[in-house]
C-alpha cells in the first residue's frame, strides 16, 4: 500500500495578480500561500494571499476591456486569475484543501501538472488535467474560516506542480487564502500512461488545430470529403455566416469533415478576432504555426496565459506575429512568459497599428525589452501592471512617443522611483492630453505635482487609482483642481489615503456629480456628515469603500445601505 503525505506549498511559481507587492513586502502577497496556515480566525490579515481584484465593479469603469468576439472554448471557463504552486515531493493527489480565511469561495478550478518527465512528454511540452471545477461559492452571510475541500478527479500521475484559477466578480470583497494543503500518494513507480486514459484536453485541441491543414495535404481524396449533403445548396456566404457562430476548436473539427466546409473554415474572416486565453494550456508552437494560414488578416488577438512549460517559444511566436501582426490592433499577452527583447522586438517592428498592448504580470521583462513599446505610435491602451523592470526613462520615451494613450496601467511598477523618476513619469503624464484611466496603484513615490500635471493637461480624466500612493496624497493635494479640470471623473480609489479626511469629502460631494465608484479604505474621515453628503450628491454612485475608516462604525454603514439601496457600501475588519 503507497505510503501517504500531506504537504503545504514549497513556493509559489506563477500568478496572474495580487493585491500587495511582493517586490516591496510580503503584506497580501502570493508569497504567503507557501507553507502551513498561519491564520487561525475569521478576518482581513496581511498574512494572506489577496487577489487584486473583486467584484463585478472593475468590468464596469471606465478601463473596462471589451470582450473578444471569438472565443476558444465555451462558456464554461470563467477564471480571471490564477496561481500556481509548487510542493517538494510529487504525490498521487486523493485531497486538496484550501484554507479561505476572508470571503471564501472564488475558487472555480484546480488542476494539476504532469511533472513526470519519464519519456511521456515531450520537451517543451506540459500536460495539464483538471482535478476540478465549478462556480463560485462565495456566501457572504458565513463569516468563517474554510477548509475548502472539492472532490478532486482521480489521475494516474504524480504531480508536484498544483494551480488554483478564480473568478472573484461575485465576491462581496477581497477573497483571502492562507494556504494550501495538498495530501497524496508516494508513488512506488511511474505508472504506464497510453492516449486512451490520460484524458488530458491538451490532447484534443492541440492536434486538432495542427490538422487543420490535414485536408490539403491528401495527394486523394476519399467520397466522404466530396460528399457535402446539403450544405452543397448553401451559397458560400450562408456558409460563413453559420460558421462565424463556432470556436476555434469546432472550425478546426468541421475543416476536417469536407472540402466544402474545409475551404471555408479556413476563410481569414473568421479569424479577425481570437480569444486563446481559456486554451492556454493547449496552445503550442504546432497550434501558432498552424493558425498562419488563416490569421492574415487578425486584428485582435488575446494570448494571455499561455505557453507556459515552453510550450510556445519567442521564435514560434515571433514568426506568427511576422506573418500575421500587421493587422493587429488588440494583442493580450498577459503572464507569457516567452515574451522577451526579441518578441517586443518584433511587436514594434511589426504591429505599427496596435492600439492595445497588455503585458500584465511579465515580470520578468528586461528594460532593453520594454524599450520597443515606444515604437507603437498607435497605442491607446497599455498595460504595465507588475513590471518589475520598469523605468522612469522608458515611461517619458512611451509618453513622448505614444501620445495617443487613453488608458493607462502602471500599477506595482514605479514603487521604486526616486524623485528624479517621478518627475520624468510627470512629464510623460503631461503629453498625454486623451487619457482617460490611469492606475498607479502603489505607486508610492508619486507626489501633488502628479495630480496637478493630470489636472492640468488630461481633461477627459474619469478613472483614477493612487491607492497606496502615500506621496500622492499627502496633505493639501489639490483634489479641488483635479475635480474642477476633470468634470467626468466616475471613478477615484483613494485606498489608504489617510491624508483624505472630510474637507476632501466635501470636494467630492460639490463637484464629481458623475462620481460612480469612490475607495476611501483607511481614510481620516471623521463625520458622517461629510459621508452623507457625497451619496446625496453623487447620484450616480454605485460602489462605496470605506473600510478601515475607524470613525465610521457599522451601524452608521448598515443605514447607508437600507437608505440606499442602488449603492454596494463595504465596511471590512480584522
Amino acid at each position: 500500500m503507497a505510503a501517504l503525505l500531506t504537504q503545504f506549498a514549497d513556493r509559489v511559481v506563477n500568478y496572474s495578480s495580487e493585491y500587495g507587492n511582493s517586490n516591496a513586502n510580503a503584506a497580501y502577497s502570493a508569497g504567503n500561500l507557501a507553507g502551513p496556515p498561519r491564520i487561525h480566525q475569521y478576518g482581513d490579515f496581511t498574512e494572506a494571499f489577496v487577489l487584486r481584484t473583486y467584484g463585478p465593479w472593475w468590468n464596469s469603469c471606465p478601463s473596462a476591456r471589451r470582450k473578444l468576439k471569438k472565443t476558444s472554448a465555451s462558456e464554461a471557463f470563467i477564471s480571471e486569475d490564477f496561481v500556481e504552486l509548487q510542493y517538494k515531493t510529487e504525490v498521487i493527489p486523493t485531497e486538496i484543501l484550501i484554507h479561505e480565511s476572508y470571503h471564501p469561495g472564488a475558487v472555480v478550478r484546480i488542476l494539476a501538472c504532469n511533472t513526470s518527465n519519464q519519456g511521456v512528454l515531450n520537451p517543451g511540452e506540459v500536460r495539464w488535467v483538471t482535478l476540478w471545477s465549478g462556480k463560485t461559492q462565495c456566501n457572504e452571510g458565513n463569516n468563517e474560516l474554510r477548509k475548502f475541500k472539492p472532490p478532486i478527479k482521480k489521475i494516474d500521475f504524480p504531480t508536484n506542480l498544483i494551480r488554483l484559477e478564480f473568478n472573484s466578480v461575485e465576491c462581496g470583497y477581497y477573497t483571502e487564502l492562507d494556504s494550501v494543503e495538498l495530501r497524496g500518494k508516494i508513488p512506488k513507480g511511474i505508472p504506464k500512461q497510453d492516449d486512451r486514459n490520460m484524458g488530458f484536453q491538451v490532447e484534443v485541441t492541440a492536434k486538432l488545430m495542427a490538422n487543420m491543414g490535414w485536408v490539403e495535404r491528401q495527394t486523394s481524396y476519399g467520397s466522404d470529403l466530396n460528399d457535402w449533403g446539403y450544405f452543397s445548396l448553401l451559397t458560400d456566404e450562408v456558409i460563413q455566416l453559420i460558421l462565424k457562430y463556432l470556436d476555434i476548436v469546432s472550425l478546426a473539427s468541421a475543416a476536417q469533415t469536407c472540402k466544402l466546409l474545409f475551404k471555408n473554415a479556413y476563410d481569414p474572416l473568421l479569424y479577425s478576432e481570437l480569444d486563446l486565453q481559456s486554451r492556454w494550456n493547449t496552445v503550442d508552437n504546432v497550434a501558432l504555426e498552424a493558425l498562419v494560414g488563416r490569421c492574415c488578416n487578425i486584428q485582435h488577438l488575446d494570448l494571455s496565459w499561455t505557453g507556459g512549460g515552453g510550450q510556445i517559444t519567442e521564435t514560434a511566436f515571433c514568426s506568427f506575429i511576422e506573418n500575421c501582426g500587421h493587422n493587429l490592433r488588440t494583442l493580450r499577452l498577459s503572464c507569457c512568459q516567452y515574451i522577451n527583447d526579441m518578441a517586443l522586438e518584433t511587436i514594434g517592428r511589426e504591429c505599427t497599428k496596435l492600439e492595445e498592448l497588455d503585458l500584465q504580470s511579465c515580470s520578468h521583462l528586461r528594460k532593453s525589452a520594454l524599450q520597443h513599446i515606444k515604437k507603437l505610435a498607435c497605442l491607446q491602451r497599455l498595460n504595465l501592471y507588475k513590471i518589475e523592470n520598469l523605468t522612469s526613462d522608458i515611461i517619458a520615451d512611451i509618453g513622448s512617443n505614444c501620445t495617443a494613450i487613453k488608458h493607462l496601467n502602471l500599477g506595482a511598477s514605479c514603487h521604486s522611483f526616486n524623485q528624479s523618476g517621478v518627475d520624468l513619469l510627470n512629464t510623460a503624464l503631461s503629453g498625454l492630453k486623451d487619457l482617460i484611466s490611469l492606475d498607479l496603484w502603489r505607486c508610492t513615490n508619486c507626489n501633488r505635482a502628479t495630480i496637478k500635471v493630470l489636472a492640468d493637461n488630461c481633461p477627459n480624466l474619469q478613472e483614477l487609482d493612487i491607492g497606496w500612493c502615500s506621496g500622492a496624497m499627502q496633505g493639501g493635494f489639490d483634489l479641488f483642481h483635479l475635480c474642477s479640470q476633470c468634470p467626468n471623473i466616475r471613478k477615484l480609489f483613494f485606498t489608504r489615503g489617510t491624508a483624505v479626511d472630510d474637507h476632501y469629502l466635501e470636494i467630492l460631494a460639490n463637484h464629481c456629480p458623475n462620481l460612480e465608484q469612490l475607495d476611501l479604505l483607511g481614510a481620516s474621515i471623521r463625520q458622517q456628515h461629510s459621508v452623507n453628503e457625497v451619496v446625496k450628491n453623487c447620484r450616480k454612485m454605485k460602489f462605496f469603500d470605506l473600510s478601515f475608516c475607524s470613525q465610521i462604525n457599522e451601524a452608521f454603514v448598515d443605514g447607508l445601505r437600507k437608505k440606499y439601496q442602488n449603492i454596494v457600501f463595504k465596511k471590512s475588519f480584522n
